[in-house]
């Protein structure tokens, strides 16, 4: 019996059982050894491949993350290639470029495609291989995992560096944004100026989207359409987008202003692989981006005590002027008085100045408006206040000075102006010049007697007994016009009635526009002029001059005027309610700020009613 020598094993090969786990293991190590963000698969005659990267590969819901596919085709055939949809993610395509080579009669394509993906939820979020085929070559990507979490959002992802931008110096970003502010301290209802600054070393495709900062315990003003202009930082120049905004605190402390969020698209240029090839142009494919600037803080300081009297809460630099539209006039008819404030502040919410005449029987309230410039560097503008006085019979009609008082910031104290006082002459009306202006009849020519009666009477020069009740009522009727215009005048001139008149107003003019910026969806304005009038009309009631002061001592005056604590709590809660107002969630809004009015309106109506009695 023959036996068969056993077989040899040839050196350096692994067969069996052992062979397959060393095959498995140097397929783990080198998946290992992959990159997790980026994976290039090329096909087994290297004619075909595809790359796929996720940029950036943290993200919070709701932010973007960057999909780039790159696929390579040596041949005419070039494939293309679709993601497809993945659960609780928003998939777009930006766009595609592609470029054509052909060198030494070798013909080369490449295509380049761009994604947006938005997460809506947190999670993991695994993207699947893509797979290409030309022929007989396959090539695929390898799995990518995008984790989506809020804490990426509260870390803040590094910037992504744009490509396609001529080269700066190191570390000079190519697209940042920055917010500053000309004041970080500032007075009550002081104008301070953001300005939102966006630098761009490349170019920017289509419109800019800007996501205002959160400016709670502001009233904002929006100050024109966007400014640009390029300048130059560190020696690099750079395209410049600014958006400024004036800000006006309404209540003191330390106030912050949020992180505003811009995004925009970029041109990201992608150059060929073979440059030297006559037929490679690079390849621009839009990359979007999102930025998001610091926020800031800032300080208010309330206003300083012992303010003047007349001091409504006007802060800035102002101006006042006083214009009569003539020195004569017509007894009956009006004489029209304008006082017109000019300056740079928040103009909107400036008081109209009271003006005042000696010897007007009667005064109307023409009218006020404003207006407001925004073109400059600063909000400024001017409100004007029209008032008719009519005096009923001739004389001297005098128009008092007008005062304006206003707390200058940059001094850092109050100022006050007035007026001259305008004195118009009153001259008879039509039906006395007419009168006056006739010779005299002389004296009465007597009828000659009758020589005897007839059916028609006797012709006497008595008057009728009708005419002598007519003019002995004539008589009464001008002597209690006398005494109720005397009566007018004594309680014009009580400061209870004052009160009572400049709270009325409050009611007709304040409380109607703050109603109609609520009718026109604009809470804040709304609730910055309620709580105007709430602070003014509870100056009024309690005759305290509290415009311009901090809540704390706001409420201590009152109390020592005589204000119940269940009043100060009614006020307190009111405050609240206006403050909050602009901040609520946007289904609610219109509905809180309709109560919060209405709640004012009543306080005030009830402040009204208790000075009436």
């Amino acid at each position: 019996m023959r036996i068969r020598a056993a077989a040899r094993r040839r050196p350096g090969i692994v067969i069996g059982k052992t062979g397959l786990i060393a095959t498995a293991l140097a397929v783990t190590l080198a998946a290992a050894a992959l990159p997790r963000a980026s994976w290039s698969g090329v096909s087994a005659s290297g004619r075909l491949s595809i790359e796929a990267t996720l940029e950036p590969d943290h993200v919070a819901p709701g932010e973007e993350a960057t999909l780039t596919v790159r696929i390579r085709s040596a041949g005419l055939n070039l494939p293309d290639v679709d993601v497809r949809p993945l659960r609780n993610v928003e998939v777009q395509r930006a766009g595609t470029a592609q470029n054509f080579s052909m060198v030494q009669a070798r013909v080369e394509r490449t295509s380049t495609t761009v994604y947006r993906l938005i997460p809506r939820t947190e999670g993991l979020v695994s993207i699947p291989s893509l797979r290409i085929s030309v022929g007989r070559d396959h090539a695929e990507s390898a799995p990518l995992t995008l984790t989506v979490s809020r804490a990426a959002a509260s870390r803040g992802a590094p910037p992504r560096p744009v490509r396609g931008a001529g080269t700066g110096p190191s570390g000079t970003p190519e697209v940042f944004v920055k917010a500053t502010v000309d004041h970080p301290r500032v007075y009550w209802n002081q104008q301070l100026v953001l300005s939102l600054r966006l630098y761009s070393r490349v170019d920017i495709i289509g419109d800019v989207d800007w996501k205002a900062p959160g400016t709670k315990g502001f009233w904002s003003e929006g100050l024109g359409p966007p400014r640009q202009e390029r300048v130059t930082l560190n020696g690099v120049e750079y395209a410049m987008m600014e958006i400024p905004t004036a800000l006006f605190p309404t209540r003191t402390g330390a106030l912050t202003i949020g992180p505003a969020q811009i995004r925009f698209r970029v041109a990201r240029v992608i150059q060929p692989p073979d440059p030297w090839s006559m037929l490679a142009v690079p390849e621009v494919v839009p990359q979007d981006v999102a930025l998001t600037s610091d926020p800031i803080t800032i300080t208010v300081d309330p206003l300083p005590p012992r303010a003047p009297s007349g001091f409504r809460g006007a802060v800035g630099d102002f101006r006042l002027a006083l214009h009569v539209d003539g020195l004569t006039a017509r007894a009956g008819e009006p004489v029209m008085a304008r006082a017109t404030i000019r300056g740079t502040g928040n103009i909107p919410t400036i008081r109209d100045p009271e003006i005042r005449a000696l010897g007007a029987a009667r005064e109307y309230v023409a009218g006020s408006s404003s207006r407001t410039d925004r073109s400059g560097d600063r909000l400024t503008g001017e409100r004007e206040t029209d008032v008719a006085f009519v005096a009923d019979r001739p004389g001297v009609l005098v128009i008092l000075p007008v005062r304006l008082v206003w707390f200058d910031p940059e001094a850092r104290r109050y100022r006050s102006q007035a007026s001259d006082s305008v004195k118009v002459q009153v001259l008879p009306g039509n039906l006395a010049e007419s009168q006056a202006g006739r010779a005299s009849p002389g004296p009465p020519i007597l009828a000659a007697p009758r020589r005897a009666s007839g059916p028609f009477g006797r012709l006497t020069l008595d008057p009728p007994d009708g005419g002598t009740a007519v003019f002995g009522f004539s008589v009464l009727a001008y002597g209690a016009a006398i005494a109720a215009g005397r009566i007018r005048a004594r309680k014009h001139r009580d400061p209870r009635f004052l009160r009572l008149q400049s709270l009325a107003a409050l009611l007709a003019r304040d409380l109607a526009r703050a109603e109609s910026f609520a009718s026109q969806n604009q809470p804040a304005r709304a609730a910055a002029l309620a709580e105007n009038a709430l602070r003014a009309g509870a100056g009024y009631r309690f005759d305290a001059d509290v415009a311009g002061l901090p809540r704390g001592e706001l409420t201590r005056i009152l109390r020592s005027r005589g204000a119940g604590e269940g009043e100060i709590s009614a006020l307190e809660s009111l405050f609240e309610s206006l403050e909050g107002i602009a901040y609520a969630p946007p289904e609610t809004r219109g509905a809180d700020t309709k109560q919060a009015l209405r709640a004012v309106r009543a306080l005030l109506e009830r402040y009204r009613g208790e000075l009436a009695r």
